[in-house]
């Protein structure tokens, strides 16, 4: 991705209304090394972290707790090609298609082939999908022309997933997960970003990580909506201080929302269980799923 000016002034990212962040700052700084900094802890994240500490020592930063991402909200299932009826062709045309000319091909590609290998991965570290009987369940959605939908627990698909790599990551004796440590600032240096500062939210100490490489996955800026599904950790503030280091943002017109909602006069926005959206018994509106 081509290089920008790095550019000063955090103008635009959401205030993220933790109660431990109004905590005053005090005067403990503590500097920490490590190989790889990875920030966020959902499946993207902990997944990378994973695949990182074979080369070396990682500390993954959260904001918020361990669990609390957009990945604990993700009700829906995970497409792969790996019943006995479906084949990666056709799972590959089959999002070609449904993609209507947005698919980047060699994407669409990797995914499809690379898909049952770590979904079985997931399997073998504990993942515990949905099944019939002793095969797994799947089943056919959207555009899928085949059945190859898992799902666990139900409706609790993403929240599952991430328990799994959790418990894979706790296994990692030199990876290592901090909770409540909001990222501000990612440090550059010749040209290069050479590590990060974070706050500690539990007492509003500032601290400073220095690492040869630093992989944000922080998910996305749903808050910025005034009627959003998103969790309140979704404010933005990773694409806030990549673009600050000089990072060149593309496709920030992708944002997806759950499609059904609940709306309660003076609550939050409610995401609705498929099972209970399909039979229309407590939807009250629908939002666009932009995604």
């Amino acid at each position: 991705m081509p290089a920008r000016t790095a550019h000063r002034g955090n103008f635009f990212v959401l205030p993220y209304e933790s109660s431990e962040l109004l905590t005053a700052m005090t005067n403990s700084h503590k500097n920490y090394r490590a190989d790889y900094a990875v920030v966020g802890s959902g499946i993207a994240g902990l997944r990378a972290a994973i695949e990182l500490s074979a080369a070396g020592s990682v500390l993954v930063l959260a904001k918020s707790n361990l669990s609390d991402s957009a990945t604990a909200w993700a009700q829906g299932g995970i497409a792969v090609a790996l019943s006995d009826e479906d084949e990666i062709g056709l799972h590959e045309q089959d999002t070609i298609n449904a993609g209507d000319g947005l698919c980047r091909t060699e994407a669409v590609a990797l995914l499809v082939e690379e898909g049952p290998k770590y979904i079985t991965q997931l399997i073998e570290w504990g993942t515990e999908f949905d099944r019939a009987g002793t095969k797994l369940a799947f089943t056919r959605e959207a555009a899928h022309s085949r059945s190859r939908i898992l799902h666990a627990h139900g409706d609790s698909t993403g929240r599952e997933i991430s328990r799994a790599l959790l418990a894979r990551a706790h296994t990692i004796p030199h990876l290592h997960l901090r909770a409540h440590a909001f990222t501000t600032e990612l440090i550059v240096e010749g040209g290069r970003v050479a590590g990060l500062r974070f706050i500690d939210e539990t007492d509003g100490s500032e601290h400073e990580l220095r690492a040869g490489a630093v992989l944000l996955a922080t998910g996305g800026l749903g808050q910025i909506y005034r009627e959003t599904t998103n969790p309140e950790v979704a404010t933005g503030d990773g694409m806030a201080i990549a673009y600050e280091a000089g990072a060149v943002l593309s496709d920030m017109e992708f944002v997806q929302f759950h499609p059904t909602a609940l709306a309660v006069k003076g609550a939050p926005r409610f995401s609705c269980p498929k099972r209970c959206a399909a039979k229309a018994e407590c939807c009250a509106i629908s939002v666009s799923n932009a995604s």
